[in-house]
């Protein structure tokens, strides 16, 4: 059974980005409940979890959080992230914990606090993550795991344990931090109030799970050389790993779901919410935002000559741009919002491209790209992927992938599968591919030149934007 419960995002100043810990938990009973509906809740086995990574819940003693959320998405941080880089080295910070000093890390929103909200991190008892903040509700207890710990910046990725320096530098403890589980490992069970909530047993064990992406990766079944596209509210391209490089080039490294494995993934951080903020702009009933699709397929490659640059909260994938912003170039009164929404597309998907190129700098050899998330449902949107990446896209039965991998790893955990990878590719198989066009392959590959042409005019100028 599938089901979704939705829950806002916050935007209190430009470049902030804040959600209520409790709209999640709501959420995640309101769908649980969905799901169970005409099941027999004794046939549960086992819960597992799967989450948004790097944001900040500072929790009270009183064991209830002391503030919004500043999510992964929140850009307030830019200086904080900045100045990491200068202190540490940015090259040191990316060999330590394998990330790019960046607002997306926990790291620099505990620095932002320390600087400009100093009573929460001096009221703080514990901080948690998305998931843990979750796992709390269902069991009453504070706990993390590899793939949430290492997405802070603040977590040595070759010896898996915290750095202290980090720490000390931002204002907060060790001991404020939860015991670090592996993915697979189900420590505690569900609680007698969240087992009401939800309408199932107490005692049922309670898998940690893993963040979100590492969650679809194992979903998707993506090892070898396979690599996951994944395109919800932002898209990422994924790689996993056995053997760490010495040098990771500007591509982030957190520790996978899989012992022994290592997750490198790059991120475009407006994907699909930004086609669904241009179809809130133009206010669309959900009849017209199905035929907005149409009206883009119509709209020939290129969308008329218009360009569209998909950093409206910053750019990631190889560049590690938080200035960056958002840009239409070529904009004209001939354009339709079919062509808009069509460039909307294909910009993410040059941002894709420049994902699967920092994969290929380290000497890897990406093969197959799998699609995953909301952003596959779109066949239009999956061949010009396919056309502007150059190489096969596949689609497997289930694209959002993520509570599948969390399903598996939960399974692993009491011992109901014994081999997470083949189980993966057994419950989730191909289905679908969209090969390239040759003719558009070479058309997107010179647009494509076009737009990082653009980006490194405009790469001075992202600053001063934000100048007073």
């Amino acid at each position: 059974a599938s089901a979704d419960a939705p829950y806002p995002i916050h935007h209190p100043q430009p470049d902030w980005a804040e959600q209520d810990p409790e709209d999640w938990w709501r959420a995640a009973v309101a769908a649980a409940r969905q799901c169970l509906a005409g099941q027999d809740p004794a046939r549960i086995a086992v819960l597992g979890l799967s989450s948004q990574r790097e944001g900040v819940v500072a929790m009270g003693r009183d064991g209830k959080p002391l503030a919004r959320c500043i999510i992964w998405m929140d850009r307030r941080c830019r200086d904080q992230a900045v100045r990491l880089g200068e202190e540490f080295g940015v090259h040191f910070l990316h060999h330590l914990t394998g990330l790019p000093p960046d607002p997306n890390y926990t790291a620099c929103k505990l620095l932002w606090l320390r600087e400009h909200q100093p009573e929460i991190l001096e009221r703080a008892a514990t901080f948690l993550q998305t998931r843990d903040y979750v796992y709390y509700r269902l069991t009453g207890k504070a706990v993390t795991d590899l793939t949430l710990a290492s997405r802070t910046m603040m977590f040595d990725l070759r010896r898996h344990v915290w750095w202290p320096d980090i720490f000390r530098r931002v204002g907060v403890r060790q001991d404020q931090f939860p015991p670090i589980y592996r993915s697979t490992e189900a420590p505690y069970r569900l609680s007698p109030e969240a087992a009401h909530a939800l309408g199932l047993p107490a005692g049922i064990p309670v898998s940690l799970g893993a963040g979100d992406r590492a969650c679809e990766g194992v979903g998707a079944g993506v090892f070898g050389h396979r690599v996951m596209e994944s395109t919800g509210t932002a898209s990422n391209i994924s790689m996993t790993i056995d053997r760490l490089p010495e040098d990771l080039g500007r591509v982030p490294c957190s520790v996978h779901a899989i012992s022994g494995r290592w997750l490198l993934e790059l991120g475009i951080a407006t994907s699909a919410s930004l086609m669904r903020w241009f179809r809130d702009l133009l206010a669309l009933s959900p009849e017209d935002a199905a035929a907005l699709e149409h009206e883009a397929a119509a709209s020939p490659p290129g969308a008329r000559n218009l360009l569209v640059f998909p950093f409206f909260m910053g750019a990631r994938s190889v560049r590690w741009n938080a200035d960056a912003r958002g840009l239409f170039l070529g904009l004209s009164l001939g354009h339709s919002r079919g062509d808009v929404a069509r460039a909307i597309m294909e910009g993410v998907g040059y941002e894709a491209r420049a994902c699967l190129e920092g994969l290929r700098a380290l000497d890897l050899k990406p093969g197959e790209v799998l699609a995953m998330g909301g952003g596959a449902r779109s066949e239009l949107w999956l061949q010009i992927k396919a056309n502007v990446l150059g190489v096969p896209v596949l689609r497997p039965r289930y694209t959002e992938a993520a509570s599948l991998g969390a399903a598996l790893l939960a399974a692993r955990s009491v011992d109901l599968i014994d081999d997470v990878d083949a189980s993966g590719r057994q419950w989730n198989p191909v289905q679908g591919s969209l090969t390239p066009d040759p003719d558009a392959v070479r058309f997107y590959d010179g647009r494509r030149a076009v737009f990082e042409e653009v980006y490194q005019a405009l790469v001075p100028l992202f600053p001063r934007l934000h100048a007073p």
